[in-house]
């Protein structure tokens, strides 16, 4: 089969730079030369925290006892997407939370999720990538604003299925919902959870496919991904 002929690709990753923003407090990336040309072969050294640009969490994230990165299988990690399109809300509303009332409004034009299917959340937020200020866009007391879903959403959410969720943000909580309840409910249902996406309005809402594969670390509980979206 050529997948070539018959699909689009859209590659959904960010770019890894060494100012690209990062959760407040984590390790940015960052790449260190060893040897150079001169020497036979260029060579760096990568340092970062596990959760930086485009990347799956694991159950075990959050979930004492729960899957690692390397535990998630092939099958899962290939999934029909379904898009949710709220970016007309984030832009008069930045802490908007996707509601149950979203997901409904979405299925009665597009139908139930289906089982195992992979919920993307377009937000808009990718377009301020990679500026770490309005990306994350912390007010003066530290506090971030930007969108994300909301825990009842995420448990409906569950009630469907889903293998994951995915969201163009730094999380798939709100960045004001400190107490990450939608990280609790995705991932302690044994879910995964794709961070920092873009260019998912190039998706249709219903019809394409996300291979969304992570490094390979076991006992990990984040890592790094490269994600593409095959439209037919």
């Amino acid at each position: 089969m050529d997948l070539k002929s018959q699909h689009t690709l859209i590659d959904l990753s960010q770019s890894l730079t060494e100012d690209a923003p990062v959760w407040p407090g984590n390790t940015k990336f960052s790449q260190i030369l060893k040897t150079d040309y001169p020497q036979g072969c260029r060579v760096y050294d990568y340092c970062q925290a596990a959760g930086v640009g485009t990347h799956i969490d694991a159950p075990c994230h959050f979930i004492s006892g729960g899957r690692s990165i390397a535990e998630l299988s092939l099958t899962e990690l290939l999934a029909p997407a379904c898009v949710i399109d709220v970016s007309a809300k984030v832009a008069n509303d930045p802490d908007y939370a996707i509601s149950v009332k979203d997901i409904e409004l979405w299925e009665a034009k597009y139908g139930i999720i289906s089982p195992q299917s992979l919920v993307l959340a377009l937000t808009g937020w990718s377009s301020r990538w990679p500026d770490p200020i309005t990306y994350c866009n912390q007010d003066e007391q530290g506090i971030m604003h930007f969108p994300g879903f909301s825990s009842q959403a995420a448990e409906l959410l569950v009630q469907r299925e889903i293998l994951g969720v995915g969201i163009d943000t730094l999380s798939p909580d709100p960045g004001i919902g400190l107490n990450f309840a939608t990280h609790q409910v995705l991932l302690g249902a044994n879910k995964y959870i794709i961070e920092n996406l873009t260019n998912l309005a190039l998706l249709p809402p219903l019809g394409a496919f996300v291979i969304a594969l992570p490094l390979k670390i076991a006992a990990g509980t984040e890592a790094g991904a490269r994600v593409v979206a095959l439209c037919p």
